[in-house]
């Protein structure tokens, strides 16, 4: 057994989606990306580039925002912008409209700021 595949049995599943990652295609290659990878994912037209934790690489496959928000759990993911989701366990800071994510740092509209702002309740101590 590979040491990714050892990894990925360790991760918890969540509701609706049976493993911890999916599967992006990326120009004739098909690769998994496991969703605790994930930092966020900005819109570029038709393109989604995927940042991860390594940042050594970014993913951009042909995929809408729509597309790409649905492949994800909702309990992980969410919009904030037209042109962002985040992985909300990588979320460091949030500061008046925005969010820190390591040296990152993007914008919530006003679109999305009420779902995101309710999450943030849910979630805050004190």
């Amino acid at each position: 057994m590979s040491e990714n595949t050892a990894n990925v049995d360790q991760i918890p599943q969540t509701s609706n989606f049976p493993h911890p990652y999916i599967f992006v295609r990326c120009e004739s290659r098909i690769i998994k990306v496991l969703f605790d990878d994930i930092l966020y994912i900005e819109g570029m037209s038709e393109y989604v580039k995927i940042v991860t934790k390594s940042r050594t690489r970014h993913l951009m496959p042909l995929l809408s925002m729509r597309r790409m928000i649905d492949s994800l759990p909702s309990n992980l993911f969410m919009r904030v912008h037209r042109s962002y989701i985040v992985n909300l366990d990588a979320i460091d800071e949030i500061h008046r409209m925005h969010i820190v994510i390591g040296q990152d740092t993007l914008p919530v509209s006003e679109m999305y700021k009420e779902a995101f702002y309710n999450w943030v309740d849910r979630n805050t101590a004190g």
